[in-house]
């Protein structure tokens, strides 16, 4: 399930393009944050729909389906429902609710039932980074016009005694490219963990997911400072991640569990990580067949 590191390029490739499609769409046409959000949920949300159709007409995974439309009516209510209205409990509970369903429809298509602890990992972390989204969106007042919270955070990055070699690198970016447009990179930021945050819940194109929240680690650790104690926690997120991709972690009770087994071979192998023998071992590891072996 793991295989060589040289797997995880193409979808290093895919993470790459899509950082840059990112960047080029928010910050450098100035986008106004909540143009940003909103155009990310609208994606999310039809994305999700047509998942939700392959996995029901293609895949005939229809638990996993519904799951998949139940997590986008999660993101939906804990970002445009009021918080009297839909308070942290309820997308929270929808979240779940969604995970567990496609837990228990992939569970057939999941060779390795034992190694369910990576799952673990996977829906966590992931749940972590869309809490995180939102929490920005409705405590850290990201989306407020000016980068609220992320500005602040931002400029003190900016401005903070360097503490080794790389700082000022990084603290020249954030003088000369985010501070100035500070309101687009929060929401670029904080969409950025809304995908990849649900991705990783998913179980769904997992290489690419991991590969993006590594991204963002990266630059929460050099925001804060690669020696410093504040950014223990982005260090754990960032092995986390790195663990959760290493590991193959939404091959187990995740969609690309099943996904696999229907996608074309080249979206397998740069979308997903999996190259033809890896993919037919699967197959045979789920049917009790021995699988072959790599050559």
């Amino acid at each position: 399930m793991t295989g060589s590191f040289a797997r995880f390029v193409p979808p290093l490739g895919v993470a790459v393009v899509l950082l840059v499609l990112a960047i080029g769409f928010g910050p450098l046409l100035h986008l106004p944050s909540m143009v940003i959000l909103n155009t990310m949920l609208a994606l999310i949300i039809l994305g999700c729909l047509a998942v939700a159709a392959y996995l029901f007409v293609v895949c005939n995974r229809k638990f996993a389906a519904a799951g998949t439309v139940v997590m986008a009516l999660a993101l939906w209510s804990a970002f445009y429902l009021s918080s009297q209205a839909a308070p942290w409990a309820v997308w929270t509970v929808l979240f779940f609710v969604a995970v567990a369903l496609i837990a228990y429809d992939t569970a057939q298509d999941t060779a390795r039932k034992s190694w369910w602890p990576l799952a673990l990992v996977r829906v966590f972390f992931g749940w972590a980074w869309i809490d995180n989204a939102q929490d920005h969106f409705r405590v850290g007042n990201w989306f407020v016009g000016d980068g609220g919270g992320f500005a602040q955070t931002a400029s003190g990055a900016a401005g903070r005694p360097a503490t080794y070699f790389l700082d000022p690198l990084y603290q020249g970016f954030l003088r000369g490219a985010v501070t100035p447009n500070a309101d687009a990179w929060a929401g670029v930021t904080a969409c950025g963990e809304l995908a990849f945050g649900l991705m990783l819940a998913l179980g769904f194109l997992t290489p690419v997911a991991a590969w993006l929240s590594l991204w963002q680690s990266s630059n929460y650790i050099l925001m804060k400072g690669f020696l410093s104690h504040g950014a223990y926690t982005d260090k754990v997120f960032f092995i986390a991640d790195l663990a959760v991709m290493l590991t193959g972690a939404g091959l187990v009770y995740g969609l690309d569990a099943s996904l696999q087994h229907h996608v074309p071979a080249w979206f397998a192998k740069w979308f997903m990580g999996l190259v033809d023998v890896e993919r037919v071992g699967a197959e045979a590891s789920r049917l009790g067949r021995i699988s072959p072996q790599p050559t």
